[in-house]
């Protein structure tokens, strides 16, 4: 076992390496500790997040360890004393028990192991006895909260962090404290329930947002247990092998922006160099090494100058180096599908290349939280009574979309908001009611076992890409929902099909939602059919709807503002969203909605011509674009409500129409 915590790798080849194949990332790391012999250290803990702490700890002391120098050794030091004599770590929320006070003792747990040799015997023990104090307090936190809060919150990222916090001071201090062994133990049987339970997909329910800041532990921990114990969940686990790809397809085509669903406070806080770096060591990933080099070189400072999470990326530079591999390749994305479906998450992505100005659209119908973790949590309640609901960074985005084409946004989501409800997602609106439990922390805090959506069909064919959700069981239940069924057709000569079928016991008014950066206009074709017409930049975007009965289209504004943190309830996130509304007119047990969603850049035309034509119950919509002919056939049977849809191609064999539906 190395004697330096955490690290893997002999430091004398490490310290030779920072000037030859890790240069650029020890150049990184020396940059990122000159910023913080600059930072002002107040003598009482400051009222806002401290997790920029820890990594500064980590990052000087790697900078000492690998050069020697004393300047190093003494601002490790300034930094490791002032978080030491702070009587608590964290302010306003869970004080000592929570990410602010797991950040910190995950790094001055670092710092104390790699420099103890150089400490005073009364910097030895004033940070030794501080790492003691905080770590018990976790530990009997923990423990007493088992069964609700953190602790038992699995699918977490409060889990992970303050699991690995703890860990750290746990290997940090055993050898002189043996008593540390139950927060070594406790931290492994947590994760053994973590990981088993983590989907295989590598998908998310937290947003890539959460997946950067959270789940970036995942790896810090598995990396721990690694090198200090042998355990391998690298191979083990099938979240971490696959993870990397989840992320890469909610990447927008740019890479430098996020596709945001779930609690994601900007599109841009989405990159985590640890985690690309780390999965391209232990799997020989070609793509996530191109992934971070990407990243380190060209979008670094794009990140770090937009994001609103701290710490952040720069201080990754600590994991960088240390998981760097450069015997691994890099190989682009172009020999990877342009279509990929996680099954867990219900998550369907489609676009049309792997250039940065790509088409690109991403759909979601789930149970909450995922599939696995849906059955786990419920196993959980009823054999243990736990409540390990931690589910507040999911929103209810059932069917909802998100669209990004030729360098823009052109249907959005709210991104962050500790109020999530459907009325600010690309869904369906019921009288006016979205889901079930809408416009609380926890939407699903109230669901029973049965109430989750799901990706019904799938299928990807030559010139099309069919899929879609059913959720009738999230609405509200006093709606009394029996149908609430999305189907899109993604033709792959670029433009989108949504058909929309909603049925209740009740009669309702229902209607159809779409968010955007920018307004539009609105041009009516009968009561029946309306288009609509978006500009937002380099792209633009026709939306021709028709619904079975007659409808209208409002334009309006919704504006949500969330607090980041409750650390900082002066630091705020907000985003204006233009809403277009198409709502029926008067109330049906039933809907039928069809739309169609046509991308093209600004400075050029409209290439798909579209023909919609109601033959009885029949609607017919005749599509041609470069040459080719499509023609899409809608049929609802009146006694049954049952959909049948097909499709027919001058490119499929012999003009043969294709039933999508089942």
């Amino acid at each position: 076992m190395n004697n330096y915590l955490f690290l893997d790798q002999d430091v004398n080849q490490l310290r030779k390496d920072i000037y030859t194949t890790k240069k650029k990332f020890f150049d990184r790391l020396a940059n990122q500790c000159k910023r913080y012999l600059k930072v002002n250290l107040p003598d009482e803990h400051p009222k806002e997040s401290t997790t920029y702490y820890g990594m500064a700890i980590a990052n000087l002391s790697l900078m000492y360890v690998l050069t020697g120098q004393k300047q190093y050794l003494n601002e490790s030091k300034r930094w490791m004393l002032t978080v030491s004599n702070y009587p608590h770590w964290g302010n306003a929320h869970l004080v000592d028990v929570d990410l602010s006070a797991a950040w910190i003792l995950f790094g001055l747990s670092i710092g104390y192991d790699w420099l103890k040799d150089d400490l005073t015997e009364a910097e030895s023990t004033t940070i030794k006895n501080k790492l003691l104090l905080q770590g018990k307090r976790m530990y009997d936190y923990k423990i007493k909260t088992e069964g609700q809060g953190w602790s038992t919150n699995y699918w977490q990222n409060h889990n992970w962090i303050n699991l690995n916090g703890l860990a750290t001071a746990g290997y940090a201090l055993v050898e002189d404290e043996p008593t540390c062994q139950s927060w070594i133990d406790s931290a492994k049987s947590n994760f053994e329930t973590v990981f088993e339970g983590l989907p295989e997909d590598g998908s998310s329910y937290e947003g890539v947002v959460y997946w950067r800041y959270g789940a970036m532990w995942l790896f810090v921990y598995a990396h721990l247990l690694k090198e200090r114990e042998g355990y391998n969940y690298f191979k083990e686990s099938e979240f971490l092998r696959n993870t990397f790809y989840y992320r890469l397809y909610q990447s927008a085509p740019n890479l430098a922006e996020q596709i945001p669903f779930g609690d994601c406070h900007d599109r841009y806080s989405g990159h985590s160099t640890a985690i690309y770096y780390k999965v391209a060591a232990e799997y020989n990933n070609e793509h996530a090494q191109y992934m971070g080099d990407e990243v380190v070189d060209k979008l670094l400072y794009e990140e770090a100058y937009n994001s609103n999470v701290k710490p952040g990326i720069l201080p990754e530079c600590f994991f960088e180096l240390i998981f760097y591999n450069d015997s691994v390749n890099k190989k682009n994305f172009d020999d990877l599908p342009l279509v990929k479906k996680f099954d867990d998450l219900g998550l369907v992505v489609v676009r049309n290349s792997w250039e940065k100005d790509a088409l690109h659209l991403s759909f979601k119908c789930s149970p909450p939280g995922g599939a696995k973790q849906w059955n786990r949590l419920w196993k959980l309640k009823n054999e243990k009574n736990y409540n390990s609901f931690g589910l507040s960074h999911h929103h209810p985005d059932n069917n909802s979309f998100i669209l990004n084409a030729f360098g823009e946004f052109m249907a959005i989501d709210e991104g962050y908001n500790r109020k999530p409800e459907l009325a600010t997602h690309n869904g369906i609106l019921v009288d006016g009611l979205g889901y079930h439990g809408d416009g609380q922390k926890n939407v699903y805090q109230d669901y029973s076992e049965d109430m989750y959506g799901k990706v019904t069909d799938f299928s990807d064919g030559d010139t099309y890409v069919y899929f879609a959700g059913e959720t009738a069981k999230t609405y509200d239940k006093q709606l009394n929902m029996k149908k609430a069924k999305r189907h899109i057709i993604y033709l792959k000569s670029g433009m989108f099909i949504m058909v929309d079928e909603l049925l209740s016991e009740d009669p309702h008014k229902y209607s159809w939602l779409l968010h955007t950066d920018t307004e539009s206009d609105i041009y009516k074709e009968s009561d029946h059919q309306q288009k609509v017409v978006y500009n937002n930049g380099k792209s633009s975007m026709e939306v021709l709807q028709w619904s079975k009965y007659r409808a209208s289209f409002e334009q309006s504004e919704k504006y949500v503002k969330e607090i980041m943190t409750t650390q900082e309830p002066d630091n705020y996130r907000d985003i204006l969203m233009k809403r277009l509304t198409y709502s029926m007119d008067d109330t049906q047990k039933d809907a039928l909605f069809v739309s169609t969603f046509c991308p093209y850049q600004t400075n050029q035309d409209n290439p798909f011509n579209i023909t919609l034509n109601e033959d009885q119950h029949n609607l017919i919509l005749d599509i041609e674009a470069n040459g080719e002919h499509t023609q899409l056939s809608i049929k609802q049977d009146e006694s049954t409500n049952e959909l049948s849809i097909e499709l027919s191609h001058n490119e499929l064999n012999d003009g043969n129409k294709k039933r999508l539906t089942r």
